[in-house]
C-alpha cells in the first residue's frame, strides 16, 4: 500500500464531513433545530480530526505524485498549499466545536462555530478540487508516452 493510496482513502473523510456538517448546521440554523447544530458540531470533530491522516499522507505522496512524466509539478504543488491553508480553519473548527459542545447553552457560539466550518469548508472544497486535476495512476516510461505535434500524434 502506497501514501499515494493512503491518500487517496483518507481525503474524503475531511472533505466529505465538513462540508455536510456545514450544510445540517446551517439547515438547524434556519429551522431552529438544536439537535443539528449539535450534529454538525461532532461532524466537524471528526472532520478535524481526519485532516491529519489526510494532510500526512498528501504531503508523503506529493513527491511520488510530482516525479511522474504526466503530472506537472505546479499542480500538486498549488494543491499542498491549499491542502496547508484548508487544514488550519478545518482544526480550529473542530477544537472550537468540542469547547461549543461542552457549552451547549451557548447558541451563539454554536453558530460561529458553524460559520467557521463554513469557511473551512469552502476552502477544503478548493482545496479537492485543485486535487482532482492531478492524475493517479502507474508511472509511465518516456518511449511510451504519446506526444501531440500540430495535431498529429506521433510517438517519443
Amino acid at each position: 500500500m502506497s501514501w499515494e493510496h493512503l491518500h487517496l482513502v483518507s481525503h474524503s473523510f475531511p472533505i466529505v464531513l465538513s462540508m455536510s456538517a456545514t450544510l445540517v448546521g446551517l439547515f438547524g440554523w434556519w429551522r431552529g433545530i438544536e439537535s443539528l447544530e449539535s450534529w454538525a458540531l461532532v461532524a466537524l470533530i471528526v472532520s478535524a480530526a481526519f485532516v491529519a491522516p489526510a494532510y500526512l499522507t498528501g504531503l508523503a505522496a506529493a513527491d511520488v505524485v510530482a516525479d511522474r512524466t504526466f503530472v506537472r509539478p505546479g499542480v500538486v504543488q498549488t494543491h499542498r498549499f491549499w491542502a496547508t491553508w484548508a487544514a488550519i480553519p478545518l482544526f480550529t473548527a473542530g477544537a472550537l466545536a468540542a469547547f461549543a459542545l461542552h457549552e451547549r447553552e451557548d447558541q451563539k457560539l454554536r453558530r460561529f462555530v458553524i460559520l467557521v466550518g463554513l469557511l473551512a469548508s469552502l476552502i477544503v472544497g478548493y482545496t479537492a478540487w485543485l486535487g482532482s486535476r492531478i492524475v493517479h495512476g502507474e508511472t509511465v516510461a518516456l518511449a511510451d508516452t504519446p506526444t501531440i505535434d500540430r495535431g498529429v500524434e506521433r510517438f517519443v
